[in-house]
Order: C-alpha cells, then structure tokens, then sequence
C-alpha cells in the first residue's frame, strides 16, 4: 500500500518547504540517478532531524526528472509481521509492472508462515525486479522493517551497481539493532553498492529560515537561543517547539517579529508528540522509566534511585532501562557517572505533558523529600519548580516559606519565576498574615515586570480582603500598583470612578487617597489636575509617615517638571539619596532611580540620566524595556533599540509607568520613519493612540516627518498645531520644544514674520522653564532660522556635539546648512551619522542637498546599492508607485524604470517576492 510521507503534505497540498537540506536531497538524487547507481542508498539520522522530508523532496526531484517512483511507509508494528514489508514491495512491484504506473492500491497480506515462504517471495521480487525499467524504490522508517524481509530483500541488493532498480530508505538507526544488518550493510558498502547519507542538525541560519517560513516573521535571537537549546538543530523539533510557543501564548508576533514572553516558561505541547509516542509504544517498565527521567534527571546519581521508588522496581533494573534509552538515542550519559542528559531537551517537556496529576505531584514530591533530606542536590530554580508541582504532597508552611523566599529574591532579575513562585506560596499558605505578605510580594513582583493583569489581581485582594492585616506603607505600594495596573489593562472606567469619588473610600489615611487620585489623573492624561490636586493637598500627605511623603515628594517633583516647574525636581535628581526610602527596600530606591531617570529621557536628557544611574547605581541590573528602549535609541544604538521596542510592543512590556508607552512608540516611529518603513511607523503611531493613550503630542514629531516624507504638507502642519494645543490644554511643556522649532519654520516657509517670531519666544519661554539642552537646541535653531543668525547656529551644533545624539546631531546641521546658515561642509558628517545609523530615507533625502552644494559621496555603486534597498524597503511597506515618486523625489515613470531595474537585477518577479524576501532577510543588498 501506498502512503502519504509523515509530516508531509498531502497529494492536494503544497509540500513544506526544506532548509539545511539542500546539499543531501542533491546527493540521493544524483547517485540514484548515475550510470552505475548503487542499489542501496540509506538517509539516517535521529528522530526528528527530517529524513521522511528528505525523501519527499527526493521522491519530487525524481519525478521532475521523469523517473519513476515506488513510495512505502513502514509502520512501527510491522516488525513483528514476518515478511510484511517484502510481500508488500512485491504487490506493488506486480501492480507497477502490470499497469506500467505506480497509481493503484496494491492489496498483499504477509504470507502464512511456511518453510519456503522467504525463498517464494524473494523468487517473486527478483522476478518483478528483472521485469522492471529503471525504477527508484523509496521506503520510509526502514527500522521497522522485520527480519524476515530484510532476508529477502538482501539479495536484491546485492545486484550489481546501475541496476534497473534503486532502493533509497530513510533510517533511524540504533546501536542495538542486530549486528547482522551492521555487517551486512559494511559488506554493501564495501562492494560499492550501498551508500550511506547522514542528516546533520540544523545550523543557526537554517533554524532561522525555517522558523521565519513558518511564522512569517523573524524570530529574536532569544527565540533562536531558546530554540537551539531545546531542539539541538532537529527541525522536528523547532516545528513542534514553536507551535507550543504559540498554543502556550509565550510566543508573540509584532511588525513581523516573533518574540517569547519569557524563554524560560515551557512550551505547551500536544500528548501525542511522535518521538514519546514512540517510547510510549516500547511499553511497560521503559516507558514509566522515561517519564520518571523527564522529570528527576536533574538530580544526577541520585536519579536512578528515585526512579526505582517512583516505578516500583530495583535500581538495577531502572538502570537496564535507562541504557535501553540510550540505546534508542533518547539519553546520553555524563558528564559526571551516573547522571543522565536528553540528547533533545524538548523530549523531557514533552514526556512530562503524558503525566498523570498524581504521577506529577509523587515525582516532585520524591524530588523534593530527598533534596530536603540532603540525598541529593539541584540548582534553587529546580527545587522551587518541584516545589510548584508538589503541592500539598509535602510541607506546606516549608514549601510556602521557601517559595516565598526563592520568588523574593528573584523578583528584579526574573519576573517569570517570581510570579510563578509567589503564587504557588499563595496557593499553599492558610494564615491570613503570611498570606497577606505572599500577595503582597506577588502584586510587587508583577508590576516590576509590568504583568498587569496578575498585579491587579493581587493588589485587589489585598485592598479588599486583607487591608487590615498589612503596614500602611504596604497598603499604599499595593493602591498604587492597583492603579497602574488599572492604566496597564486599559480599565478608563475604573480610573474615572476613582478620580471623580471612589478614592474617597479607598482603605488607608488620608494621604493615601490623595496620592492614589494624583496617579489615576496621570492615567488619564489629566496632569495639570494631578498637580493641583497634590499641590492643594500638600499638608495633609507630606505629614503622612515616611512612605506617603516620599511618595508624593516624587509624585510631585516629576508631574510638576512636566508642566515646566523643574526646580524641585532637578534637586532630587542631583541628590536622590536625600529621598525618605532611599535606605529602606532595594526595590524602592529602583523605582525612584527608575522614574527619575525616565523623566530626564522624556526631557532629552539621557547624559544626565546616565550620569545619575552610573554615581548612585540601581540596585539590580534590570531596566525596564520601554526604558532601554530609549536610552538605545537616543544614544543611536538603534538595532537593539528596534529589536527591544518590538519585544515590548509584541508582549505588552510597553505599557505601564508614565509615559514609557508613549515615549517607546515615538522612538520606534522616528526609527522606523529614518529607515524608509513608514507604513510600520505608521502602525506604531496609531498604537499609542489606542493603548495607554497620555501625553500624545510626543507623537507629532515622528508623525510630521511621515507626512512630510509623503508630501502631505497640509497634513503635516496640522499635526503640529494640534499637538500644541492639546499640550496647552493638558498645561504640558515636555516636549513642546521641538514643536515650537517646527513651528516656526513653517510659519517662515508661509511667509508669515510675526508667526514665526511668536514662536521663537515661545521657544525661549520653553527653554527658561525647562533649563534642558534640548529646549536650548531648539531655541537656538528657532532664533537661527528666523533671525537668519549664523551665531545662534554655530552654538546649536556646538551643544548638540557636546550632548551626541547621533539622530539630534545630524538633524540639526542638515537644517543649518539647508537654511545656509553654516559651512555645507557639515553635510558629510551628517551624512556619515545618518548611515551609522542605517537611516536610509534620511540620507536619501540629503543627497539632493549634497549635490546642489557639489559636495561628494562614496562610490556612485553604493549609493545605487543603497538606493535600491530604500526602494525594496519601500515597496515592502505597500507604496504605490504615486507614492514612491512623492518619497524619492522623481516622477511614476522614472520609479517603473527603477522597479524595472531593481526587478531584473534581483531576480524577483513581483513586490509579493520583493517584500518576502525583504521578510526572510534573502535580499541581497
């Protein structure tokens, strides 16, 4: 009988594509299509590493060549059935030679046993052999061929080289498979008529390809390192990790970009994976040896031991069990004696989803008991893992404690297993109290790592339900984490009914409720009400004890240095050790770091920022991501920029302490809008509109310049205008720097004086309050352009050099020398700024510049070369040609020329195959 390959597509269905592979299906289809072919061609290789796919594409390639293919699967149960498998390829071959086609099921039953039953079917195939033309044979998980018609067909094989007939048989092979068949084969090779093609694992670049095939995005190199560590290179098992990645929820996709929540949560796998089916079907002690293992190898010598206990049975015989493991490739043995490793670690997670609950909770339970008694040793991570799964089964007030005390202290650096541990301390303690303390650090826990969700949760629960039984330090930290996490899930109803009277009820003093409104207005965008609600309030919460006064210190000195009163908060910024916690928790002196710092970034000010983290270090080495995000991104290190703001935006760690959200989006749009990707900085934009939506004018700047690179000029200075007004509507003054700049010169280009002159003192005014290098970079380049003072100039590129940020930087002596107000000249290193920073558009948009002053470029290949990947960019984001034209500055014409020319040179007959190969990183500028 003929049957479809597994894990191939169907006869109606397009076959999977194959990477890593190309070299192997090449060797098979030239040797079996030689003079002198050799009669037997074996693909081996372990589970999982792609042999039945291997086959398929050989099977493809030689009907391409019209050469006729004969196609059997050999199932696992038929190693038991005397002469299945030959009378079977006998059938087929009466059937080919009768109707000259391989097309109809042949029906053969192995034969009843009987003396001459080998001798008649081996007649019968030399037979139908010699009747063949030339034919290639393709049998599939050949292992489980049973003994009787490997007799059979051994002599087949023994016809020599460049026979009528070719057998190519994919096979796993076992180190205690018979040693006749190892002899036999030797003997084959050695008279040239068998060859042998091992399958490899995947490298790097290959795993890559295929995750991106099957995603249809790139996956993050913390994917590929998660990956490579799981899956050892077998594509089986990428294919099988990334759809539990995904049935899981751990894996997220953004701008076509795959990312993991946390690559250290597992994936979810489905109970019918094929390599533990496989062990499923060695049956009895092997199998329950297998999932014991999955489970307890950690433990090293002491494994086996416990493994006995699990099963029932001797150390000895566990032992048996475990090299019939290693036998079938499943473990391998070291480093140390007697411990055990899975050659696919993948295999483990899988073998443990076919655990029962209670074989799950007795394994950890075993785990657990002798690493307490000190019988055995594992790492704290996996001692709190069986602790999560023990349950009940082992002391609970010990488990709790100690899950307490892992998920506390790995609450800064690992927020997965924090928050995993917590909870399953929750889960196990009974007393109000130690309860009330677990909730507590489980609510903190979650809102570092902005898992909104959960926080609410817990910050909820105590609020209601254990209110009385925490500090009252705890209970504000925990009404604060349960407004943020309110803004982090998008709750606008539940922060209105705070702010307009349920804070009124709220538990705690009086400065509790005060602070707890101030931080909701914030969620609303509501700043200058939250300034003048703390200001009112001032007496009553800086009376308060330690932490509400340190709170609303903080509170207060970043709300009011957004509305342009800085004075106060520059004091904290240049003395933060004076703040009233900063020698209590750790955590607390991270958050006030933390918010001071991301304050300065919204300024502009990441040299200040750097300097105070690096004189007074944070406490731990974790940074928010929206916060790295614009760090990178202002310092210039935009790859890692775009890759961590992806991340963020694909999992949600973008949302959470104000304005990160805001802040990521505008640095990822200016990135994205700098390197010709306008309809995904487009995207990012309207995001922020929709989540966690505060000081939105933040946006105007990135969003002019898509405009503007669209030639949608009208448009563009409506932009503007609209963010001014919604700033002087909100009483905001962050950020309205660069608008005024903008501003201003739209009202020259208008010919509008005055206008433009209002602006300039609007710039002024800005810079005065805020006292920040970039309000005086914009003053400076208002009064420049408007004033046509090449004073004023000249001091704008001084300070941007001193504050080198690389996009400032060459922004600024672009619209210098464009206004010619300095030396043309500056365009070179404005040029070279913009290329490190892989600013295509940007550059683009400069060359003209640079040609009407003649200043020279690098070589006319480069810039062709450049020019090109700026068009592919662009014609991956979906421009139409109109498009195209208004953004590279020519007409439709001369952009079907250059399509034309970009088309021919690449090979690519479509912008479908321009865009996916700008996808799967396959195009070649």
């Amino acid at each position: 009988m003929i049957t479809p390959w597994h894990g191939a597509a169907g006869p109606d269905g397009p076959v999977p594509p194959l990477f890593g592979r190309d070299a192997s299906v090449a060797r098979v289809v030239d040797t079996a299509t030689s003079p002198d072919a050799a009669s037997l061609i074996l693909v081996t290789g372990p589970a999982g590493i792609g042999r039945s796919a291997v086959l398929t594409a050989v099977r493809d390639e030689l009907a391409a060549r019209g050469l006729t293919t004969l196609t059997l699967r050999v199932a696992r149960t038929e190693h038991g059935r005397p002469y299945s498998v030959a009378a079977r390829l006998s059938a087929e071959l009466a059937v080919l030679n009768r109707n000259g086609a391989p097309g109809r099921t042949a029906k053969a039953a192995a034969p009843a046993p009987r003396p001459d039953a080998g001798r008649q079917l081996a007649a019968e195939l030399r037979a139908a052999v010699t009747a063949c033309d030339k034919l290639v044979v393709l049998i599939d998980d050949a292992q489980w061929t049973d003994p009787g018609s490997r007799a059979v067909l051994l002599p087949v094989l023994r016809t020599p080289a460049g026979g009528r007939v070719t057998f190519v048989c994919a096979l796993r092979p076992s180190p205690a498979g018979p040693e006749a068949d190892r002899v036999a084969l030797d003997r084959l090779r050695d008279a040239g008529l068998a060859e042998v093609v091992t399958l490899r694992p995947l490298r790097e670049s290959e795993v890559r390809a295929l995750v991106t095939e099957q995603l249809q995005a790139k996956p993050s190199s913390s994917l590929l390192s998660t990956l490579r560590r799981e899956c050892r290179g077998r594509p089986a098992a990428v294919l099988a990790a990334v759809a539990g990645y995904r049935r899981s929820g751990a894996l997220c996709v953004f701008d076509r970009h795959a990312y993991l929540t946390s690559p250290d949560r597992p994936p979810s796998l489905p109970a019918g994976l094929p390599p533990v089916e496989d062990l499923r079907h060695l049956g009895g002690l092997v199998w329950r040896v297998a999932k014991a293992v999955a489970v307890l190898h950690p433990l090293g010598p002491a494994a086996a031991r416990l493994i006995a206990e699990a099963v029932e049975t001797d150390e000895d015989t566990v032992r048996g069990a475990l090299a019939e493991l290693c036998a079938e490739g499943v473990l391998r043995q070291g480093p140390e004696p007697g411990r055990w490793r899975f050659r696919v670690p993948l295999l483990a997670s899988g073998l443990t989803t076919r655990l029962g609950p209670y074989e799950r909770r007795r394994l950890a339970q075993l785990a657990v008991t002798a690493i307490w008694a000190g019988d055995a040793t594992a790492d704290g991570r996996y001692l709190a893992e069986q602790l999560v799964t023990a349950g009940p089964f082992v002391d609970p007030r010990r488990a709790s404690g100690e899950l307490l005390a892992a998920g506390t202290a790995a609450m800064l650096e690992d927020g997965y297993f924090a928050e995993r541990w917590l909870r399953a301390a929750i889960n196990l303690i009974t007393e109000p109290e130690r309860r009330a303390q677990a909730l507590l650090a489980h609510a903190a826990a979650c809102a570092i790592h902005l898992r909104h969700a959960d926080a609410l949760d817990s910050a909820w629960t105590v609020l209601s339900d254990h209110a009385g039984l925490v500090t009252p330090e705890a209970l504000l930290e925990m009404e604060m984490i349960y407004v943020v996490s309110l803004g982090g899930t998008f709750d606008r109803a539940a922060l209105t009914e705070i702010c307009d009277g349920g804070w009124r009820s709220l538990p705690g003093g009086e400065g509790h409720r005060i602070l707890t409104r101030a931080v909701a207005l914030c969620h609303l965008d509501r700043w200058r009400e939250a300034y003048e609600h703390l200001t009112a309030q001032r007496d009553v919460w800086s009376r308060d004890n330690d932490t509400v006064a340190a709170l609303g210190l903080l509170f207060s000195d970043c709300i009011a240095a957004f509305l342009g009163r800085t004075e106060s908060f520059y004091r904290a910024v240049a003395t933060p050790y004076r703040w009233p916690l900063w020698t209590q928790a750790s955590r607390h002196r991270f958050e006030h770091l933390s918010q001071l710092a991301r304050a300065l970034m919204a300024f502009g000010e990441l040299d200040r920022a750097e300097r105070m983290l690096a004189a007074h270090e944070l406490p731990s080495g974790y940074r928010p991501v929206p916060d790295r995000v614009v760090a990178d991104s202002q310092s210039g290190r935009w790859d890692p920029a775009l890759d961590l703001a992806r991340l963020g935006l694909a999992t949600g760690l973008s949302v959470g302490d104000l304005p990160t959200h805001t802040q990521l989006c505008r640095e990822t749009s200016v990135i994205l809008g700098a390197r010709g990707q306008l309809a995904r900085a487009r995207e990012v934009i309207e995001r922020a509109r929709t989540v966690q939506p505060v000081m939105l004018h933040l946006l105007a700047v990135p969003e002019w310049c898509l405009d503007q690179a669209l030639g949608a000029t009208e448009r563009s200075e409506r932009v503007i205008a609209d963010a001014l007004a919604l700033a002087v509507e909100r009483g905001l003054i962050v950020g309205t720097e660069e608008l005024w700049l903008m501003q201003a010169v739209s009202e020259l280009a208008a010919g509008d004086q005055a206008a433009a002159q209002r602006c300039v003192d609007e710039a002024s005014r800005v810079a005065g309050m805020l006292g920040t290098g970039r309000a005086r970079m914009c003053h400076l380049l208002a009064k420049a352009v408007v004033h046509r003072d090449h004073a004023a100039a000249d001091e704008a590129v001084r300070l941007v050099r001193r504050r080198a940020q690389p996009l400032e930087q060459a922004d600024t002596m672009s619209m210098v020398v464009r206004h010619g107000l300095a030396d043309p000249s500056l365009l070179h290193e404005a040029y070279a700024l913009y290329g490190d920073l892989d600013a295509l558009l940007r550059r683009a948009q400069m060359r003209p510049l640079m040609r009407e002053h003649k200043l020279t470029m690098e070589r006319q290949s480069l810039t062709t070369a450049e020019n090109e990947r700026l068009l592919a960019t662009l014609v991956a984001e979906g421009l139409t040609n109109r498009e195209l034209a208004v953004v590279l500055g020519g007409s439709e014409k001369s952009v079907e020329s250059r399509l034309g020319r970009l088309f021919k040179r690449t090979g690519y007959r479509s912008r479908v195959e321009l865009a996916s190969a700008m996808l799967t990183g396959e195009y070649p500028g």
